[in-house]
């Protein structure tokens, strides 16, 4: 074997975080801003494509500060450590939130316990059946896996979920992680095509805005959707604008007379690589553990690697035209196509929907068709969507197989297109459902969003790769909106794949306007957004429980309690609410001013930050401990004096009762279940005091319930009823001498 590399470097071979040279042949600008740097200048140019779209940038350079010190790698790992700061400490220190987080962490516990990587179970209730396939499974692969390196993957004691904060840990480390990558891929898109500043700008922004930072500390499946999803769609704007179309150079091998040959460059090395992480264990797993019978009566059974031998061969022909992809644009779609199969497997169709749509939009708004007909970019779209369907159809066609058309009936027929189109179990709404979500999704950015959406549409730079991304951020928004909108079924966190493209541009305005000496536009709107900002504000600090919207932003409380429920004197937000509304609405009014347009970005910067960090990691724990069955489930496992002191869950369906006790109270003999819901639920209680008479037993249910409970107790048990443990606002567990 022999190897041989005769192409020398190109010029273009660089790392993918390296920044787009102008086109080729096109001079810089003759002149330069002063004070600026250009280790985030990116050259200008006046060529325009088809579309009128320049492919240049504006110009614009503006100084970053202590970040000119730092090289474009550099900014790249300072950006991840920003998200990680700001995601990660704390993330694991409360219990976690009813329904979804508990749901989901179950159907997690479930996989790592039973070593099924395919089907998706949740024991947990007399009403609903033992399979959970309303949620595809990249979330619960992540979950489980996490938890085996926790050491949670069953085994032991079944109080290890209530004590102790590793279950926290591991379920909600990876979604943190999956909102750093959705920062990442903001920063990505923007640093590379208008500057550094504009990036970090909109990483910023995006980390900060409520909806965002805490559904990034949830167990759910929300992030790990958005996280690829916005990372795909970065990626695919830099295969779009990068104007490299010089040929790779490329590696050959020779075995014999055989040659192989592939690009020698960083993306297409990790291309291969997410290919191999991503698509293998798949099919390795599928064809172990998967076992399905030809059509027929009689039909013969098969192993897994029989109905996974398409997807084989389709990944050793996606692995040779990706080897033989000559330009650097098609990888860059490669990367988003894996991304997109990984959204879908973490949300469903709109994993691949979405981004298709919001890019289309945008080619046909900006009418760039012709620049995919450039380095192989429409080939690269039809090799893009072979390598997303590996990532993608294995793991359907697995379940298919082993559970049939229910399970793609309750998945794509019920959680998907009766949502979409009939309406299932949530709110109800129109265009304007989100309007009153956004103002406290987005707080404090909230006041200059009519800015940067108003300056979408009146602020024309027909040479700039600036304008290219703003119309691309506004338009990411806005179609997301729109589409969200027109689903029948609406929860408020819907809307949080449309954050990420308001980010964008709302970091191409705050960059644009440090260097500008006018913008009277921007000046204006913030003085419209401003009352907007106060007017959200003043539904969270006005009634007592007005915080409790921030968890009506990852949780659907507000279905059962409209009105929101009675919080304790404890959980009262109102002064640090107010502070910071004062905060934000100093520095987004200081906007109006052109001298003091930095110091307002400072404020508001600094006044974002701060209310994160008391967002994420004051407030929240403290609405955790009198919101999660944690801290009731450890009382009881600490009061338990044996295993045979059972806990009673009576007329329960919110799903911590299962994961924190390991599902005990499920598991077993039928008539063993301490789990009392569905038909006869009281009778069964009865029933079962009745045949432990002379122990001692405990009881969750909720406090509303507490009058109704007493008089299901056996006569003489009645007295010895006490309350527990009284910390939480929606639960109380009990104790009775039976």
């Amino acid at each position: 074997m022999s190897t041989r590399t005769p192409e020398p470097p190109a010029a273009g071979e660089a790392a993918i975080s390296a920044p787009i040279p102008p086109s080729p042949g096109v001079p810089e600008a003759p002149s330069r801003v002063a004070g600026s740097s250009p280790s985030h200048e990116v050259a200008s140019a006046e060529s325009t494509d088809e579309g009128g779209i320049s492919l240049a940038s504006a110009g614009h350079k503006g100084r970053l500060g202590f970040l000119d010190r730092l090289s474009e790698g550099q900014t790249t790992w300072a950006v991840v450590l920003f998200g990680c700061l700001l995601f990660l400490p704390f993330a694991g220190s409360y219990g976690l939130f009813d329904p979804w987080e508990t749901h989901y962490g179950e159907v997690a516990r479930q996989m790592a316990k039973r070593g099924d990587a395919i089907s998706l179970w949740w024991p947990g209730a007399p009403t609903d059946p033992d399979t959970f396939w309303s949620k595809p499974v990249l979330s619960f692969w992540i979950m489980a896996l996490s938890l085996r390196l926790f050491g949670l993957a069953g085994g032991g004691a079944a109080s290890e979920m209530a004590l102790g904060t590793r279950a926290e840990w591991a379920l909600r480390l990876p979604f943190c992680l999956f909102g750093v990558m959705g920062l990442y891929a903001v920063y990505l898109c923007l640093s590379r095509l208008v500057t550094r500043r504009a990036g970090v700008l909109a990483a910023v922004v995006l980390g900060t805005s409520p909806l965002y930072s805490l559904v990034a500390r949830q167990a759910m499946t929300d992030m790990a959707f958005v996280g690829p999803m916005a990372l795909a769609l970065s990626l695919g704007m830099l295969a779009l604008l990068d104007d490299r179309d010089a040929e790779l150079p490329r590696r050959h091998v020779r075995f014999g007379r055989w040659t192989l040959s592939w690009p020698r460059h960083p993306a297409a090395t990790t291309t291969f690589l997410v290919l191999a992480v991503v698509v293998l264990p798949q099919l390795v797993i599928d064809s172990i553990q998967l076992t399905w019978r030809l059509p027929g009566r009689q039909g013969m059974l098969l192993s897994g690697f029989w109905a996974m031998l398409p997807a084989w061969l389709g990944l050793g022909g996606a692995v040779v035209l990706v080897a033989r992809t000559r330009f650097l644009g098609p990888f860059y779609l490669y990367l988003a196509a894996v991304l997109c199969g990984l959204a879908v497997l973490a949300k469903g169709l709109a994993g691949l929907g979405l981004p298709v749509i919001i890019f289309v939009l945008y080619l046909a708004s900006t009418w760039s068709w012709r620049r995919m007909g450039r380095a192989q970019l429409v080939r690269g779209v039809l090799v893009a969507f072979l390598v997303c369907a590996l990532v993608a159809v294995p793991w359907h066609e697995a379940m298919l197989l082993r559970h049939g058309f229910p399970f793609w009936d309750e998945l794509y027929g019920d959680n998907h297109w009766r949502r979409l189109v009939l309406g299932r179990h949530g709110d109800r709404g129109t265009f304007e459902y989100f309007l009153r979500e956004l103002g406290y999704a987005v707080l404090p950015w909230i006041a200059l969003a009519p800015a940067a959406l108003l300056l979408a549409v009146t602020k024309i730079e027909r040479s700039s790769r600036r304008q290219a991304m703003f119309w691309f951020g506004a338009l990411w928004f806005v179609s997301a909106y729109a589409l969200v909108s027109l689903s029948v079924t609406k929860f408020h966190h819907y809307i949080l794949p449309a954050l990420p493209g308001l980010a964008m541009a709302l970091g191409c305005v705050l960059d644009d306007l440090l260097d500008r000496s006018s913008h009277r536009a921007l000046g204006a709107a913030a003085f419209l957004g401003v009352p907007l900002m106060l007017l959200a504000a003043h539904d969270l600090f006005g009634p007592q429980n007005g915080a409790q919207r921030f968890i009506w932003l990852f949780s659907y409380d507000y279905i059962n309690q409209p009105k929101g429920r009675d919080w304790p004197p404890f959980l009262d937000f109102r002064p640090a609410l107010v502070f910071f509304s004062i905060w934000f609405a100093v520095g987004a009014a200081l906007f109006a001013w052109p001298r003091l347009r930095r110091a307002a970005l400072a404020t508001v910067l600094t006044g974002a930050l701060a209310f994160t960090f008391y967002l994420l990691d004051g407030a929240l724990p403290r609405m955790a401990h009198a919101w999660s069955q944690k801290p009731l489930i450890a009382t009881y496992y600490r009061s338990r004096s044996s295993p045979a002191e059972k806990l009673l869950v009576w007329q329960m369906y919110w799903r911590g009762e299962n994961f924190y006790t390991s599902n005990e109270i499920y598991e077993g003999p039928k008539e063993d279940r301490t789990i009392f819901l569905g038909d006869r639920n009281a009778e069964h209680l009865q029933e079962w005091m009745a045949r432990h008479k002379g122990t001692r037993a405990f009881l969750l249910v909720e406090r509303s319930r507490q009058a109704h409970l007493k008089s299901l107790l056996p006569e003489y048990a009645r007295g010895s009823l006490r309350l527990v443990d009284e910390s939480n606002m929606k639960f109380g567990l009990y104790e009775v001498q039976l």
